[in-house]
């Protein structure tokens, strides 16, 4: 029976596959196969039903795998019979090129024989004009057979671009290049004859997707918003192409979904160096050649015949469920999903986060104010970990990475530099003291920073600073004098101001301290 792929869910590491196909059946016995199923398909997952005019019993599903002597995709026989007609005409162009040479070959020979030439004057049997008409025709006929061979090899370049621009195409099909496919066969008892039509579901591993987001920050009449647009990098490598399908994304992991894990005892012991030892065999080798026993039980598996699955034909697939942090996505419209490998963007969602802004600044490293945005996953939709531009209106700011955020949960986002914010940090005042006080000397150090708004708003912003910290008993290092006082002041002196600002108001901050250290030591670190 042709079938066709109708749906996909989209997993992050796999995808459940739905084939439809209709057929014509009669009382008794029916066996319907179904080939050209992917190679990768987890045969412990497939299931089927039925429905039609007809009435059957499902007696039973068998999956077995078949092989072919050529690639079993007809797309991909037709790449790869255009690779071999372009490299065929690549090695017809080289056997013309062996012919060109070898005539220019003779012709150099030809043009090489100067003692016959001569003797042939002195005895008179040629005189200087016929041998000069002829050395004439020799350097044409040379030239004309070297402009030949530069015609064949730039036609072979272009023979061979061409076959690298095919080959790459036909390697992004490797799956589909396997001559191995699965084929089910599926049995029903059939008491009334009519139409059937069965619906055969699987999981395929080499497809899944992740998200890419794009945040927008946009500041409208004052107020400020952001834009999120959810999108998803689809991939797939499964052999089979997804032509028009229905296409749903889904958050679950179902690996993960079948137990909980339990911890094993965590057993410490003396190292002791492997030592190699010698197998006996059909030849002598190392153990360390033998295949490890997951290799090994890999192997065994495929090898295994596949298993039967007995379903009952009412039997329905289960639904995802949009719950917790699992939620399925379904993509309107048909999509076109090639196995190819390579990523294919579908759109998700795109909707509004309400933000809260503020400004970020370390003006000893960047003399700058950050604007950063705290936001509330306030949308039905999970964010799962993945890459984000930022954009500020319409000015793309950079890349960035989300961590996941399920509805509900807070995020923060950096959209870059906003100049209306004017942040500047000054050493005015770098003091010794003349005296040395017990032989130590005194440096006294100030630092003034300035934050001025420009914008059209009242912000807040959270400024950053810091003074040295010893890492020596005999140099101190003390804070004088500090304005205003910091919200926090951390063990390794960083300080942190948070505040207000009106708008064309400037706020200003010091902090002055003084590092002591033996006269004659000589200090690294210190401006």
């Amino acid at each position: 029976m042709e079938t066709a792929i109708s749906s996909v869910v989209v997993y992050p590491d796999r995808a459940r596959i739905v084939r439809q196909g209709t057929q014509n059946v009669k009382p008794g016995i029916e066996q319907i196969e179904i080939p050209g199923l992917s190679i990768h398909l987890d045969t412990d997952s497939a299931r089927v039903k039925a429905r039609g005019t007809a009435r059957a019993r499902l007696l039973g599903l068998h999956l077995h795998r078949e092989f072919y002597t050529e690639t079993p995709a007809d797309y991909v026989r037709d790449l790869e019979a255009q690779v071999q007609a372009v490299q065929e005409e690549i090695e017809r162009l080289d056997v013309q090129v062996e012919i060109v040479r070898g005539h220019r070959t003779r012709l150099d020979d030809l043009a090489g024989h100067t003692k016959t030439y001569a003797k042939a004057l002195s005895r008179g049997a040629m005189n200087i004009d016929t041998q000069l008409a002829y050395f004439e025709r020799l350097r044409a006929s040379t030239e004309k057979l070297e402009e030949e061979v530069q015609s064949l090899v730039r036609n072979r370049r272009t023979l061979e671009r061409r076959r690298d621009k095919l080959q790459g195409q036909l390697d992004q099909f490797s799956s589909a290049r396997s001559p191995q496919r699965y084929s089910a066969t599926v049995e029903f008892e059939v008491s009334q004859p009519g139409d059937l039509t069965i619906e055969l579901t699987y999981d395929v591993s080499k497809a899944g997707w992740v998200p890419l987001y794009d945040f927008r920050l946009l500041e409208e009449g004052g107020k400020p918003r952001v834009e999120v647009g959810y999108l998803a990098q689809v991939s797939q490598n499964t052999g089979e192409n997804w032509n028009g399908v229905a296409l749903t994304l889904s958050t679950a992991r179902p690996q993960l979904a079948g137990m909980s894990p339990e911890l094993e005892p965590w057993y410490v012991r003396p190292y002791e160096a492997p030592v190699p030892r010698m197998a006996r065999g059909p030849e002598y080798r190392m153990l360390a050649d033998v295949a490890p026993a997951g290799e090994a039980a890999a192997a065994e598996m495929d090898a295994r015949p596949p298993t039967e699955v007995d379903l009952d034909v009412e039997s329905a697939l289960a639904a995802v469920t949009e719950s917790g942090t699992a939620i399925a996505f379904e993509v309107p419209g048909k999509v076109v999903v090639p196995a190819d490998g390579e990523p294919h963007k579908v759109s998700v969602a795109r909707y509004w986060l309400p933000p809260e802004l503020d400004y970020v600044s370390a003006p000893k490293i960047v003399q700058a104010a950050y604007v950063r945005a705290k936001l509330v996953n306030d949308s039905p939709h999970t964010l799962l970990p993945g890459s984000t531009n930022l954009f500020s209106g319409e000015e793309f700011i950079g890349q960035t990475g989300i961590q996941l955020t399920p509805p509900g949960a807070e995020m923060e986002l950096f959209f870059g530099v906003d100049d209306r914010l004017k942040v500047s940090r000054e050493l005015v005042r770098r003091d010794v003291d003349k005296a040395l006080i017990g032989g130590k000397r005194r440096i006294h150090y100030a630092y003034q920073v300035r934050v001025n708004n420009y914008t059209t708003r009242v912000v807040n912003y959270t400024l950053s600073d810091q003074f040295p910290v010893s890492r020596h008993e005999d140099i101190k290092v003390k804070l004088e004098r500090v304005e205003p006082v910091p919200d926090e002041k951390s063990e390794l002196n960083l300080l942190t101001w948070a505040g207000e600002l009106d708008i064309g108001a400037e706020a200003q901050i010091r902090f002055d301290f003084v590092v002591e250290h033996p006269a004659e030591m000589n200090i690294a670190g210190l401006p």
